[in-house]
């Protein structure tokens, strides 16, 4: 491997690993109340619009959010927890 093959393989894996912590913090704020369902959703469509990859990977979370919405009886906005 070259140089270059080796950071851009670096950068992808350090990538992967940040979407990832994103995916998983996003899930624990909104299911904790400390942002609102709302708030989770317009975050995860961002990530999920890098990439057909994390489009995949966003939509467990955004099948969370979701369900926390109608848990919330449809109130997207409510931070029960703040």
């Amino acid at each position: 491997m070259t140089d270059t093959a080796e950071i851009e393989m670096e950068v992808h894996r350090r990538s992967l690993a940040v979407e990832g912590a994103m995916l998983v913090l996003i899930d624990g704020l909104a299911a904790r109340g400390t942002i609102s369902a709302d708030e989770a959703e317009d975050m995860l469509r961002i990530l999920s619009k890098s990439s057909d990859f994390s489009a995949a990977r966003a939509s467990s979370s955004l099948r969370i959010v979701n369900q926390l919405k109608r848990l919330r009886r449809g109130d997207g906005a409510a931070t029960p927890g703040a």
